[in-house]
């Protein structure tokens, strides 16, 4: 892939579920050449989407890496899911491109994945451009679309180039910086000029491009204000330069159906997107802790990041790479500073969908595959141990949908386990986590469509059902006041007894003071070798609270009196005691549950605010905060944990799915007592149940 760096061009398709990046995908591989023929999503033979879950569904689910060469340039461009559910595929893809595309529905205009795309594209400084697609469909528009890109966006949002004709009228594409059109002329694209009616918009869209380009710079705006003649390089050029630093946001429409607009997309990526030397350099850690920088170069040397791990047939594990600097060939053997580990790569690949092909050696700015990386992760960086560095991880957003794991026979866990920790390597945002208090395997994604995906990989994979339910909550358990009580245990068996005596004191400490234990005893009356027993029998109950089974924390207990028998008294027994003594103190204290609070950061639309905050109160939230982003209305709020379950499914509804949320724990706080007393009877209930099984 002997490719110069200035000659590459990494790109990212990204947009909201049925804006057509898929199909986008497969115009620019069959304009290119690529492809003989375009695929399509309804007879699943599409280049991006071969998976067979995604054949089912009838839509992406995780990203594809589709390379190809044109005009003396080398592009990959990473088709990325459209439904938030798997943005973790989109925010992976973006770590690894300087530019992305950001498709826009002709018809539906600005839809959730829309800003979502452009929030992360922004946070990642990754340099954005826009593709309003489907121009050719009934009730399309695309200078409506452009406005709601401007009111959302900012007027940093421009055309660059401007349809011709609209809906099943649209025919063609000009370029409104040089005044041309393109149409299609059977399997030629034809340059002309453009139809003289057209010529009062074609100047009214190049002089508001123009005048945003020359914004930009000083001297340009200087030198325009004065009439001067600025060529098109110039304005090309200023043009990258602002695009790169996100001041300016050009616009190309057509319709990938039909092939309209494609030649001009790839002219805007070419001269308005930049090469994979954009950042000028990485910085990262030498294996001491010292900060490293190394240049996006083919001459530095060789570094790379894992950015993408797929399971694919007989190939196994496929290990996804973005080269940050220098070469890498087969029979390499490179370093992982995580693992401290050196591995030998086999071979390296590039894929494009089911197709691979071996290449022999892969540089700066290239993105490719390899297999048989036995200690490697996603994140990981790979580097040459002599010259070791280590980039910071990718930070992916919190999952916000949640269901403990449930399945019909026991002995399968084990497998669903393995299935579903697979599942967590390839996917950042799916986790999986056993609840020590519940005992309950709960995992965690972006939404139902996530969580669903993962089941069908389990069955898929290990020919397992898996079921979900409702998790427990781990509430905690406390108390508001003092108490004072008696344990005392006492057994005789005919032999030897079991005698133990001791007088327990709760108190009530502050929250977050965790749990004290004090011995006042005086006088001996218990003998200091079963003080210790006394605390572990204490320590032990308060794992599994009287009221709910949950942990007991925030409160002093101190043992001040007993008795003990000279024969009969052990270890065992004043355990019993504290545990006896604990239980009979804490029903007199006062006690209470704590339930875990989450801080909730909810967007929507102005006009579902009223539905949205109504339901929050119905959830025991409390709102603390409200601001305008773009034209999406942000809330802050807290809100029991208890009250979120399933809580993505209800807020896409309101909002006909265009409202989302991220959620972050933030503190235990008490529940109220009508709500305490429906925990309780459940709990009761339940355990009942559990004893008489």
């Amino acid at each position: 892939m002997a490719v110069p760096v200035a000659n590459k061009r990494n790109i990212a398709l990204l947009g909201h579920g049925g804006s057509g990046k898929t199909t986008l995908a497969e115009a620019l591989l069959n304009y290119v050449g690529v492809t003989s023929r375009m695929g399509s999503i309804e007879e699943g033979n599409t280049v991006s989407d071969y998976h067979p879950e995604e054949l089912k569904r009838r839509y992406s689910i995780y990203s594809a890496v589709l390379p190809f060469n044109y005009k003396d340039l080398h592009y990959t461009v990473v088709d990325c899911p459209g439904y938030l559910d798997f943005i973790g595929e989109a925010i992976s893809a973006l770590s690894v491109v300087e530019g992305a595309i950001i498709v826009v529905n002709g018809v539906n205009g600005i839809e959730p994945q829309t800003r979502q795309s452009w929030k992360y594209a922004e946070q990642m400084n990754v340099a954005r451009a826009i593709f309003i697609s489907q121009l050719d469909k009934e009730n399309s528009s695309y200078n409506r679309v452009i406005e709601q890109l401007r009111n959302a966006f900012g007027k940093s949002v421009v055309p660059f180039v401007i349809p011709v004709g609209e809906q099943s009228g649209l025919k063609a594409a000009v370029n409104v910086l040089n005044r041309k059109m393109y149409i299609r002329q059977g399997n030629a694209v034809a340059e002309t000029d453009p139809p003289a009616e057209m010529a009062d918009e074609i100047e009214a869209a190049r002089t508001a491009l123009v005048e945003s380009i020359v914004e930009l710079d000083d001297a340009l705006m200087e030198r325009y204000m004065l009439d001067e003649s600025i060529g098109e390089e110039e304005l090309l050029h200023t043009l990258l330069e602002g695009v790169k630093k996100g001041a300016i946001c050009p616009v190309v429409g057509g319709s990938a159906k039909q092939n309209i607009g494609m030649g001009r997309l790839l002219d805007l990526i070419h001269h308005s997107l930049p090469d994979p030397s954009f950042h000028g350099s990485m910085t990262g850690q030498k294996p001491n802790g010292a900060e490293d920088t190394r240049p996006l170069s083919d001459s530095a040397p060789f570094s790379a990041q894992v950015f993408k791990l797929t399971l694919e047939g007989q190939l196994g594990e496929v290990f996804w790479m973005r080269v940050l600097s220098g070469n890498l060939k087969p029979g390499d053997t490179i370093y992982n500073p995580r693992s401290g580990e050196q591995e030998k790569v086999s071979n390296l690949l590039v894929m494009r969908g089911k197709t691979r092909e071996d290449v022999a050696n892969a540089s700066a700015g290239d993105l490719v595959a390899t297999v048989k990386l036995k200690g490697t992760r996603l994140g990981d960086t790979l580097c040459l141990k002599e010259s070791a560095i280590s980039y910071p991880t990718v930070h992916y957003p919190s999952p916000v949908s949640y269901e403990a794991v449930n399945v019909e026979d026991k002995n399968d866990l084990e497998k669903v386990i393995s299935a579903l920790n697979i599942y967590t390597h390839m996917d950042p945002t799916f986790k999986l986590h056993q609840d020590e208090e519940t005992k309950e395997m709960v995992v965690y994604g972006m939404g139902p469509l996530h969580i669903d995906v993962a089941a069908n990989f389990v069955k898929t994979k290990n020919n397992v059902v898996v079921h979900w339910k409702k998790p427990r909550i781990a509430y905690r358990e406390t108390i508001t006041s003092k108490a004072e009580a008696q344990g005392k245990f006492k057994k005789q068996t005919g032999g030897r007894g079991k005698f133990g005596d001791a007088h327990i004191r709760l108190e009530a400490l502050e929250r977050g003071s965790g749990f004290e234990f004090v011995d006042a005893v005086v006088g001996g009356v218990i003998p200091n070798r079963f003080i210790p027993a006394v605390e572990k029998g204490i320590v032990e109950t308060m794992e599994a609270g009287p009221l709910s089974g949950s942990r007991v924390i925030d409160l002093r207990a101190t043992v001040f009196f007993g008795s003990a028998h000279s024969v009969d008294s052990d270890e065992l027994s004043f355990k019993m005691a504290g545990r006896m003594g604990f239980k009979l103190a804490f029903e007199k204290a006062g006690p209470i549950l704590l339930e875990p609070v989450y801080n909730v950061t909810i967007y929507t639309p102005d006009h579902y605010m009223g539905e949205v905050m109504g339901d929050l109160n119905t959830r025991r939230g409390r709102v603390s905060g409200m601001e305008q982003s773009g034209d999406m209305r942000v809330l802050v709020a807290q809100v029991p944990l208890a009250e979120l379950y399933q809580y993505i499914n209800s807020l896409r509804s309101m909002t006909q799915g265009q409202g989302y949320y991220e959620m972050a724990f933030s503190h235990y706080e008490q529940v109220p007592s009508n709500v305490q007393s429906d925990i309780v009877k459940h709990y009761q209930a339940t355990a009942k149940k559990d004893d008489d099984e």
